[in-house]
């Protein structure tokens, strides 16, 4: 009988920039690749049938579970759980920065590199029982261009086009660089299973993947059950059922954890270490693929959009203050939006802002605030490194003369705020993909319902201008195969975002991972994958 934990949790994270580290019984083990870390203890897939005999992993999600689509809303914790259900053509490895094949076998280009043609593994099903054709996957792509949460990914792509059952030619409008990377985040699905279900789909069970796990049951507020698919193509799983609990405080997660609910746990620095001298368990520190930033809205009041007074936050913030306070120094301070270590074509030079408040207070009296002015509310969601920025941001903005009030939600309402443009000054995070193609969710006015800032309509000459010429070299980055001439368009690209003044990076988290010392697991920076781990 399952247990259910009906407790609430936070968002559990941590930012570094450091190599990984695997401990087990209080040795500390380092890494070769400072992008990532070690592998489980072994190296090696073990049987669950030896040792413990579990063929079960219990885990926490930090928010509900809106979505089950494969080609969803960008939630974080809406993409752990589906890289169980859903694949793609290929698999992005974290870890090695490497593009591993999945449902594709192999693949032809053209001399112009914007034709591909990919042929199919063979005998592949979807977790309903039908067998993945080539008409399938052509739909996925196709309906990829349509969906917010990876239409960028699929912006590229012409036509899609079915060859024989097991061959696609896709065309691409121009070639591009990071189409590799992006087929990557684009999950094939069984095109029968979503037209059956119509606007169902996503809400409800459904077997529309071809991925190691299906799910079972969905109760999206407490609970998520995936069992292992016994066709998976590559060979059913050794660990049989995934059990997702929704537990939003970092609290009762901590509890859980140690009771034994959980198996493995993403720690907060506050309680990492004494986890870490534990024998019971296993951890691991793994640098993440992600932002933490803060936003400014300049068409909610009069005075964000002054462009001193956004500059003189911008200056008047302390990363390392932020970096203390919520990571207790774990952190890696952030100068760009994507991150340079793991992000192909992302630049790590150019524009950077620097804490300076002597500065901050030069700008507000140029703007014609001498004596300080009032910006409106911080929103950020409540229990998670946000929160602590958020507190530090708003005692920089004071030690400057700028008044802010603090305005705490939850996870849903933070995200769903953002996107519809509803704050004024809004911090929050998200992870990156890989390749620097992705900095074009962040502000293009193609990206409705990903994007938290709209350049495009700001009624300001200057940055009207601003927008035209970021997407033109975003556009101009992205079909250029020449790395070195690709991150110098990225570079200009990313002088002029900053120099908005309204997407302000702050800190890489990382991930601090700890689990029950009898299973064996492979972490990744942000997508594990558990058909890859196993018990003793």
């Amino acid at each position: 009988m399952k247990r259910t934990l009906c407790v609430l949790v936070a968002a559990l994270m941590i930012a570094s920039m450091f190599t990984g580290c695997v401990t087990t019984g209080g040795t500390d083990s380092t890494a070769a690749n400072n992008n990532t870390t070690t592998e489980n203890a072994s190296g090696e897939t073990e049987s669950a049938s030896t040792g413990t005999g579990r063929d079960t992993v219990n885990i926490s999600i930090n928010q509900t579970l809106n979505s089950v689509d494969g080609q969803g809303p960008k939630a974080l914790q809406e993409i752990l759980v589906r890289f169980q259900i859903f694949e793609g053509l290929f698999y992005f490895n974290e870890s090695t920065s490497e593009i591993e094949n999945r449902l594709c076998e192999s693949y032809d280009v053209s001399d112009d590199g914007k034709e591909y043609t990919f042929y199919l593994e063979q005998g592949v099903k979807f977790q309903n029982g039908d067998e993945m054709k080539a008409s399938d996957v052509a739909w996925s792509l196709l309906r990829a261009k349509e969906q917010p949460g990876v239409k960028a990914y699929a912006a590229p792509i012409d036509t899609a086009e079915v060859v024989d059952d097991y061959t696609v030619k896709v065309t691409l409008n121009a070639p591009s660089a990071p189409f590799m990377t992006n087929l990557c985040y684009i999950f094939i699905m069984s095109e029968r299973e979503v037209t059956e279900q119509g606007d169902q789909f996503g809400t409800v069970v459904h077997g529309a993947g071809t991925g190691p796990y299906m799910l079972e049951n969905l109760d999206n507020d407490v609970e998520i059950n995936l069992v292992a698919f016994p066709d998976y193509w590559r060979g059913e799983a050794s660990i049989k059922n995934i059990n997702y609990y929704v537990i939003t405080d970092a609290s009762a997660a901590l509890i859980a954890f140690e009771s034994g609910d959980l198996d493995w746990y993403s720690a907060s620095t506050s309680n990492y270490e004494d986890l870490k001298a534990n024998s019971a368990y296993k951890t691991e520190l793994v640098a993440a693929n992600h932002i933490t930033y803060y936003v400014m809205n300049p068409e909610s009041n009069e005075v964000l959009a002054n462009d001193l007074v956004r500059e003189a936050i911008a200056y008047a913030t302390d990363k390392e203050a932020m970096n203390y306070a919520a990571f207790d120094g774990y952190a890696a301070i952030a100068y760009y939006m994507e991150y340079p270590n793991y992000n192909v074509g992302a630049p790590s030079g150019g524009v950077t802002i620097s804490y300076d408040p002597d500065y901050a207070k030069e700008l507000l009296a140029e703007a014609g605030y001498p004596d300080g002015c009032d910006v409106g509310k911080i929103t950020c969601f409540t229990g998670s490194h946000f929160e602590k920025c958020a507190q530090v941001l708003q005692e920089n903005l004071a030690a400057v003369g700028i008044k802010a009030e603090l305005e705490w939600v939850d996870q849903t309402t933070n995200t769903t705020r953002g996107r519809a443009m509803e704050y004024g000054i809004l911090v929050s995070g998200s992870s990156c993909t890989g390749d620097y193609d992705n900095i074009r969710t962040r502000f293009h006015a193609d990206y409705a319902g990903t994007k938290m800032i709209s350049l495009e309509t700001w009624d300001n000459g200057k940055f009207l201008d601003s927008y035209d010429e970021m997407v033109s070299l975003i556009n101009q980055a992205s079909q250029t195969l020449d790395p070195d001439a690709r991150v110098a368009l990225d570079q200009q690209l990313s002088d002029l975002l900053i120099q908005t003044y309204t997407l302000i990076p702050l800190l890489h988290k990382a991930q601090l991972y700890v689990w029950n010392a009898d299973l064996n697991v492979v972490n990744q920076p942000n997508n594990y994958i558990v058909y890859d781990w196993s018990w003793n």
